[in-house]
Order: C-alpha cells, then sequence, then structure tokens
C-alpha cells in the first residue's frame, strides 16, 4: 500500500507487465498474443529492465506471454527480479510446470494458472490433451510447501465455455485458489483505430449480463470470485462497459516480447524499446518524458476499449476506491 502511494505521489506506474516471450505451446483459438516469430529481448535486456523497473520504485512484476516457462532462462530472470525487490506474479497455462517448478520455486511470490473450463473441456480449448490432469497434479504437489506462491486461476470467457464460471468455481475452491474471469479480447487499439479479429467468439452482452449475474451467485455462495462487486454490478448493468475511467496505463507499464514499450491506444507504434534504451545508455524513467506517454495517458481516460476486470479494477485502485483497497487486504490473506 505505501508503494502504491509513492507511485500515485508521482504520477508513475506500480506494475510493470512484461511479455517475456509471444511463443506458446498452446493452440487457444481466443487469443491475441500468440507470434511465435516475434523476436525476444535476450538475458541481459531483460535484467536491465527489471533492475530498473525495481530502481524506479515499481514494485510489482507481472511476467505472461506467450508461455513464459518455454523461455529456458526464466528463474535466473526471475530470481534476478525478486532479489531487486520485485513483487513476482507469474502467468502461465501451467503445461510444464511439473517440470520446472523446481527451478522456480522461491522466485514466485502469485502464481496465475489460465483455466478456462475443467478436464477434457479445459484441455480442447489449449489443445492441450492431458493438461487439466498436469495442473491437478502440480497444485497437489505444491499443497503444503512453505514456499508455495499465492495461488490464482484466471478463465476467459467467451462462446466457447460458456458457463464455464459454475465449472471453475469448485475446482478454485479446492485448489485453495483466487478465482478470476475475463472476457475475451476480440483485437487492439492501432494508430488507424481498433482493430478486431475475434469478435465472432465472444460472448454477445446478453452472454456477458448472464456471466455476471452468475458471478455474483457464485460470490454469495462463498465460492472464491475475486472479481469486485463494482466490476460485476457494471458488467450486469452495462455489459458494453462504457462507464470508466481508464487510469490503467498510468498505473502499468507494458513491455512487449520484442522490447516495445507498449503505448497501448497505438499498439503498431510503440513508445520505446527496451533494447535501444539500454544500448545508448538511457534509463527506463526516460519514457516518461517522452511526449507520447504523456499523450497516452491522457487520452486513455476516455476509452473504453477494454472490457476486463485487470484493467478496469487497476483504474479503480489508482483512484483508491474502497472497494478495490479491501481487495488487496484479501489477496494478501490467499
Amino acid at each position: 500500500m505505501v508503494k502504491l502511494a509513492r507511485a500515485r505521489l508521482r504520477d508513475r506506474p506500480f506494475i510493470l507487465s512484461h511479455l517475456i516471450t509471444a511463443r506458446c505451446n498452446a493452440g487457444c483459438p481466443t487469443c491475441l498474443w500468440r507470434d511465435d516469430d516475434t523476436p525476444e529481448l535476450d538475458a541481459d535486456a531483460v535484467a536491465w529492465l527489471y533492475r530498473q523497473a525495481a530502481d524506479f520504485g515499481i514494485p510489482q512484476l507481472v511476467v505472461w506471454g506467450g508461455e513464459p516457462l518455454l523461455r529456458p532462462d526464466l528463474p535466473e530472470l526471475l530470481a534476478i527480479a525478486r532479489r531487486a525487490g520485485l513483487l513476482v506474479t507469474l502467468i502461465t497455462n501451467g503445461w510444464l510446470l511439473g517440470e520446472r517448478w523446481v527451478e522456480l520455486r522461491g522466485h514466485v511470490d502469485v502464481l496465475i494458472l489460465s483455466l478456462d473450463d475443467i478436464g477434457d473441456a479445459h484441455d480442447r480449448l489449449r489443445g492441450l490433451p492431458g493438461l487439466f490432469r498436469r495442473l491437478e497434479a502440480f497444485v497437489a504437489s505444491v499443497r503444503d510447501d512453505p514456499a508455495r506462491p499465492r495461488l490464482l486461476v484466471n478463465t476467459v470467457l467467451s462462446r466457447l465455455n460458456r458457463g464455464a464460471l459454475r465449472r471453475v468455481a469448485p475446482v478454485a475452491q479446492e485448489w485453495g485458489a483466487g478465482l478470476y474471469f475475463c472476457p475475451m479480447e476480440t483485437g487492439r487499439m492501432e494508430t488507424t483505430g481498433f482493430t478486431g479479429t475475434l469478435g465472432s467468439l465472444s460472448l454477445d452482452l446478453l452472454g456477458l449480463q448472464d456471466a455476471a449475474r452468475l458471478a455474483k451467485i457464485l460470490k454469495r455462495a462463498g465460492y472464491p470470485l475475486m472479481a469486485t462487486d463494482l466490476y460485476l454490478d457494471l458488467l450486469e448493468d452495462d455489459p458494453a462497459l462504457t462507464a470508466y475511467a481508464c487510469r490503467a496505463p498510468r498505473a502499468i507499464l507494458t513491455v512487449e516480447a520484442d522490447g516495445a514499450v507498449r503505448d497501448c491506444l497505438r499498439r503498431d507504434a510503440p513508445l520505446a524499446r527496451v533494447d535501444q534504451l539500454k544500448a545508448t545508455g538511457g534509463k527506463l524513467d526516460d519514457v516518461f518524458a517522452f511526449p507520447g506517454y504523456r499523450r497516452m495517458v491522457d487520452s486513455a481516460e476516455g476509452c473504453t476499449v477494454c472490457n476486463n476486470p485487470d484493467v478496469l479494477e487497476v483504474s479503480w485502485l489508482w483512484d483508491l476506491q474502497r472497494q478495490m483497497l479491501e481487495k488487496l487486504g484479501r489477496l494478501a490473506a490467499l
């Protein structure tokens, strides 16, 4: 909480979100992020990025992809982040956790497992037969581990898994995990405007309202739904989610696999590149002086393209909304 307050006073992000690779071993039809041809920052550049973030005062690192466990150097890089003082969150499909956890153990504070359904249904959605069994085995193996990270699961909602929350919630409860859900993203903002490619797979407005109502029922029944009532009420009342002021670019600095510092309103025109900053003796802090950064954070407040709770709730957290402050306490208790 103190670090959040410091970030807000400086008007600087408190989360570094790093897509450490765009490669993935899964074949999710709802994914916008997989690109096996995207180049990746080398280990030295990633280590520089993490140390710069920590030196600058960013307290939290979120590592995702793609599938981050495909990087052989991931344990060493997360160890560098932890030694620098960053709180490390890792998002993974979990296929390789059984083999790689011995290397990762102790370097991850929060582990988020993607779980879009249960059993064979989840395996089909991810294109990885046997994936659900692997996840069950991993969770069982760390249940009594004193180095067990805080565990969360995240469910992406689409037309392909209607009603999945009803099936996933008991599993999350059994695993001792908090449960997030996100309506699938269908496209991205570029210099020419919104480019959508996956709209046919997304839930319609009535489907999103049904998901919000179901989440409320499950939450009242005691299942570990992590979405705030504020988000669920908004999703039910305004499923297009047009009634919020986006502060996410103020709170989150996102770096792509190739080192591009993301401009969320112009994904094809990054604010900077990490490898170039490093090569020219620059600092991560330099990004916040670029005119493009100020334009992005100011313009984003009028953008409502994003519909997932990550964006909305981090915006409310930036505004110190009461439910979000209470949620931080629930997360700490997991």
